[in-house]
């Protein structure tokens, strides 16, 4: 008897891809959770990396294994005697009224980057690899995977008023969180049917009520980022299974505070590493434990003509390869 049409065609397995926030000091957090997956064999086919999680993120698709990640902690905890957020003779609120862009330079953090990711170009990553940037004259989500990889990475690890912008082919660039935090939408778009979400940011309690105006400023751009993941989530079809890892406790700390890194990644992976051997069935209800406000009923079905494709992504951002050819071209992918 002839066997089903079904079992005859063989599924594509789902590529699978790693997407890193931003986040800051609190990046110690991602690499909990990525000893939490090497540990379970959980490789990515990609990594999209904004911010500290370009930083983190570059350095796992270099060599995505346990010896990495052990890497990863050992600098992570040598920044606590680091000069790449000196705490400064003056407080930071007068820090940020004096004159120029940036409180500090990016010198340091520079250095901190060449130590733990051999590779200086992204063709010579193990795994391939996207980063985000905004640029500083017409605010465009701009995406680098291509040529020299450092200072895509400073570019997106560029915090506002903190770092200050990096110059590439003419253009001056900043933080990837100010135009997209948490790139999940991107990873959907470039085809992935599986995405781990390593996100730093707490959604399960309120944040301090601001005090002065610095905290409301703050919490504004806080709450902008948040809002926008969100709505990428909600914008993921349901066929593309999305697993936001839990972080664990995550502290409110002073921006350049780096001397808890220790305790971040034993809560990040303590909760990952249950998260994921908890795992079972489809992941809506994952997205929904883990983003209030996101329900399996919010994600568009395959097919109905909603959710994204490539074409929509590429009306709203560029891919910048970083060498001779300055045109935009498709990722690598």
């Amino acid at each position: 008897m002839a066997r089903p049409l079904r079992d005859l065609i063989r599924r594509k397995p789902r590529r699978t891809a790693f997407v890193l926030s931003g986040g800051g000091n609190l990046g110690a957090l991602q690499v909990g959770m990525l000893q939490a997956l090497v540990e379970r064999d959980i490789r990515p086919d990609a990594v999209l990396g904004c911010s500290v999680g370009a930083l983190n993120g570059a350095a796992i698709a270099a060599d995505p294994t346990r010896a990495m990640v052990l890497r990863m902690r050992d600098l992570w905890l040598s920044l606590a005697d680091s000069e790449v957020l000196p705490t400064g003779v003056l407080p930071a609120t007068l820090q940020l009224a004096r004159r120029g862009e940036a409180i500090h330079t990016n010198v340091h953090l520079r250095a901190v980057m060449e130590r733990v990711i051999v590779s200086r170009r992204f063709e010579d990553l193990a795994v391939p690899f996207q980063c985000v940037a905004a640029d500083l004259a017409d605010g465009e989500e701009t995406w680098f995977s291509e040529g020299p990889l450092i200072a895509p990475i400073l570019a997106s690890a560029a915090i506002p008023a903190v770092f200050p912008p990096v110059e590439i082919d003419g253009h001056r660039y900043i933080d990837g969180a100010v135009v997209d935090d948490v790139p999940v939408l991107r990873a959907a778009a470039l085809g992935f049917g599986r995405i781990y979400v390593l996100h730093v940011g707490a959604w399960d309690r309120p944040r301090p009520e601001p005090k002065r105006p610095l905290d409301m400023l703050t919490y504004a751009y806080w709450l902008a980022r948040r809002s926008r993941f969100r709505r990428d989530l909600a914008s993921i079809p349901r066929d593309i299974e999305v697993i936001v890892l839990p972080p664990g406790q995550t502290p409110f700390l002073r921006y350049n505070d780096l001397h808890h890194s220790e305790a971040m990644f034993e809560s990040a992976h303590e909760a990952s590493s249950a998260f994921l051997d908890g795992r079972a069935g489809p992941s809506d209800a994952d997205i929904a434990a883990a983003v209030p406000h996101v329900r399996p009923d919010d994600r568009p079905t395959a097919g109905d003509g909603a959710g994204v494709d490539d074409a929509s992504i590429e009306d709203q951002v560029t891919v910048e390869p970083t060498g001779e050819d300055s045109s935009a071209r498709r990722p690598p992918f």
